[in-house]
């Protein structure tokens, strides 16, 4: 009996022992859930109208849109410019509203200067040294402008990266002088004639070409590096050509607005330090009324300034400040400057994005791209964002091209894989949803945290065209949040997920009241 009793009280020991470990267990538990976020959205609270979200064309698009099969072809165009959705209601693509149209300087045929390396980056002039035009060059290229045009497309921008050939200094679209234009200097007037022309023509085949870039990273030695056309500028290069070109586009009619600034990295918009000649400082010399090269008086400019991601978005601290610079800079001047981060693609390298490829890559990839997104728009107010090239071999692009079984990275100039990378669908958790004219609107959130903070946990943005609301949120964390919307008398959204498991998936209707953001994924509501 003494035995069993004393079994019984270890029993009863161990039993009690067991129970205060799980409620302790659970207590911990219970104190470390995250309490749900409150968000608020503010139509009352307007920041800046989006113009768009774009791509361009350069390079590979020349071979991929003159010799690829057609079904693959429209594949692509899906991708990038429907708006469509399936039975099931999930996106066929990522309707992007802008297409950046490379108009070549003719590195394709200027065959007896060194010229750009490599095939797949030289393109044609459709001007010749003998002053006529053939418009039935960049076929590829003007294949994939009428694909967009056919999936709603309706704003075009041209850019150039230099003069044609036989107006440069050098003889080639290439140079390695960092003091001045690679343009002859009774030149200007023909080359901006030339974009003029090119525009008009394009205008009326029926494209709206809105916008000209005349300059491209004019920071950059593009003598050095030869993987593209390139000219170096000083500002006061700059200054020149945009007089010239607003000349052009009134003298032949063309209703195109000029933007400028391009600038390779976002530190080139404030004053850099360096020689006078050194084209920085961009926002205070082209775009107050103080500026020695104030462009905004001229009557086919559009009143914008454009700067590029590149090595300006890491770390978080880095990327949020650049853009918090730009927002204040822009606020100062008070005229009205838009701002939109018109080219992007990875180049940098850090821990964040790098190792070999694998799925847990390509969603670190589509989530970083994702973040820099949310704070081009809703740090540095950013009206549009443009990825530099759509297409092209690499990981590093919405759209990948993979040669087809025992085929070469040569062959891909003629068919391959067509391979819709996380960046893609990333981007599509925007663009596709985010339209031409919506409005950046508030969205206040309680807990309040900073927007650095934000940058390496939930991000989120909402916007409206006056009656649908859009919501976006980046969960950079690998746990899920839990988040209570309040939207007027609305209680429910349609939700899109990108994640690990899905691309632009369409999960249904959700409560606003008990939204779950699942970890490491950009969610779009739709109200």
């Amino acid at each position: 009996m003494i035995m069993v009793y004393g079994l019984l009280k270890r029993y009863l020991g161990l039993l009690f022992l067991s129970a205060c470990i799980i409620s302790n267990l659970f207590a911990e538990v219970t104190q470390k859930k995250e309490k749900p976020v409150m968000f608020q959205v503010r139509k009352d609270i307007k920041y800046q109208v989006i113009d768009n979200f774009g791509a361009s064309d350069a390079w590979r698009i020349a071979f991929v849109g003159r010799y690829w099969p057609v079904e693959k072809r429209e594949k692509i165009a899906d991708l990038l410019f429907s708006t469509k959705m399936d039975t099931n209601g999930n996106p066929i693509g990522i309707g992007l509203s802008n297409w950046r149209v490379n108009i070549g300087a003719g590195s394709f045929e200027n065959r007896e200067n060194k010229e750009v390396t490599s095939t797949w980056n030289r393109t044609e002039c459709f001007l010749s040294p003998d002053g006529s035009y053939d418009f039935s060059k960049q076929a590829g290229q003007q294949w994939f402008m009428k694909a967009a045009k056919e999936r709603g497309v309706d704003d075009f921008l041209f850019f150039t990266n230099s003069a044609p050939y036989f107006m440069t200094r050098s003889g080639s679209t290439l140079a390695s002088d960092k003091k001045r234009i690679n343009l002859q200097h009774d030149k200007f007037d023909d080359f901006a004639d030339f974009l003029a022309l090119t525009t008009r023509h394009f205008i009326d085949e029926g494209f709206n070409v809105r916008y000209i870039s005349p300059i491209n990273e004019p920071q950059i030695d593009w003598g050095e590096n030869k993987w593209q056309e390139g000219s170096f500028a000083t500002n006061q290069d700059a200054y020149m050509l945009v007089e010239e070109l607003d000349k052009a586009l009134t003298r032949h009619g063309v209703s195109s607005k000029i933007v400028f600034g391009e600038a390779a990295d976002m530190k080139y918009l404030f004053d850099c330090d360096t020689s006078l000649t050194m084209p920085d400082n961009i926002i205070e010399e082209f775009f107050t009324r103080k500026g020695q090269y104030n462009i905004m008086g001229m009557p086919n400019v559009y009143n914008c300034v454009s700067a590029h991601d590149y090595w300006s978005a890491y770390p978080a601290k880095t990327l949020v400040g650049l853009r918090q610079k730009i927002r204040g800079a822009l606020s100062a001047a008070d005229n009205g400057t838009k701002f939109w981060a018109s080219e992007y693609c990875i180049l940098e390298k850090n821990d964040e994005i790098s190792g070999e490829p694998s799925p847990a890559k390509s969603l670190n990839l589509g989530l970083y791209v994702a973040r820099i997104i949310h704070t081009d728009l809703a740090v540095a107010n950013a009206s549009a964002w443009q990825w530099w090239t759509a297409v092209s071999l690499g990981e590093d692009v919405p759209v990948q091209l993979k040669p087809n079984e025992h085929s070469t990275a040569e062959s891909l100039k003629y068919d391959g894989i067509v391979s819709p990378t996380k960046m893609l669908w990333a981007t599509g958790n925007f663009s596709l949803f985010i339209r031409p004219g919506m409005w950046r609107i508030s969205l206040d959130r309680k807990p309040e945290i900073s927007e650095l903070e934000a940058a390496t946990s939930l991000m989120s943005s909402a916007y409206t065209d006056g009656e649908k609301v859009v919501l976006v949120f980046i969960n950079y964390e690998d746990k899920q949040k839990e988040v209570k919307i309040r939207c007027g008398n609305s209680t429910k959204g349609k939700m899109y997920v990108t994640d690990m498991d899905k691309n632009l998936e369409y999960t249904g209707e959700h409560k606003l009241s008990e939204l779950i953001i699942v970890p490491k994924a950009v969610v779009t509501v739709v109200i």
